[in-house]
């Protein structure tokens, strides 16, 4: 499995070491983000929550979205060179004829 922020970004296939809890996409070290929630649980009188964290995998846009803060938008030389890649992909992409 290859990272998915890695091959949408840079169209790079970079090997993925952990996939997002939220949306189950690929990650590598770069892309990941790990949380550390507190588990709790309903207990009755005793105690709440677990003795240590909990470990959360996620993707910058998942992370993004359970802190509600703006993903940061992407830099415009990254953006160009996105475009760049499209369209050599569309160059080289063998086409069927029409029937």
């Amino acid at each position: 499995m290859n990272c998915y922020d890695c091959y949408t970004s840079e169209g790079a296939e970079t090997a993925a070491v952990a996939v997002c809890r939220s949306c189950n996409s690929g990650l590598c070290p770069g892309h990941l983000r790990v949380t550390r929630p507190t588990v709790h649980r309903v207990n009755g009188t005793g105690v709440s929550h677990a003795p240590s964290p909990a470990r959360q995998v996620l993707c910058a846009t998942c992370h993004a979205a359970a802190q509600g803060v703006a993903l940061p938008a992407p830099s415009a030389e990254r953006a160009e060179r996105a475009g760049r890649a499209d369209r050599a992909a569309d160059r080289t992409a063998p086409h069927s004829p029409v029937t």
